[in-house]
């Protein structure tokens, strides 16, 4: 059971807070690697939601800099519908 203070982070992964500053803790030295150890960012948003968060999290415990070592968020090039994926194929 979770304390009534801990808060999920990334709600693609269901990552909560305090799983973050343990592996912060453990030595994760910025975000890539806290994204890495706890696949917070990885989900279906690809950390739209979340990377923000992740990066502030790493810069208030480990003196990031906000230029060191940002996420990468991976998004499609453009809105791609399903209709054009399946080449208007009707099933």
């Amino acid at each position: 059971m979770k304390k009534q203070d801990d808060f999920i982070v990334c709600r693609c992964e269901n990552i909560y807070y305090s799983e973050m500053l343990e592996i912060l803790e453990k030595g994760a030295a910025n975000s890539r690697e806290l994204k890495l150890k706890s696949r917070a960012g990885m989900g279906f948003c690809n950390s739209r939601t979340c990377g923000h968060f992740l990066d502030q999290l790493t810069q208030d415990k480990n003196t990031q800099t906000p230029s060191y070592i940002n996420l990468k968020s991976q998004s499609p090039i453009r809105t791609v519908s399903f209709e054009e994926i399946s080449g208007g194929v009707e099933s």
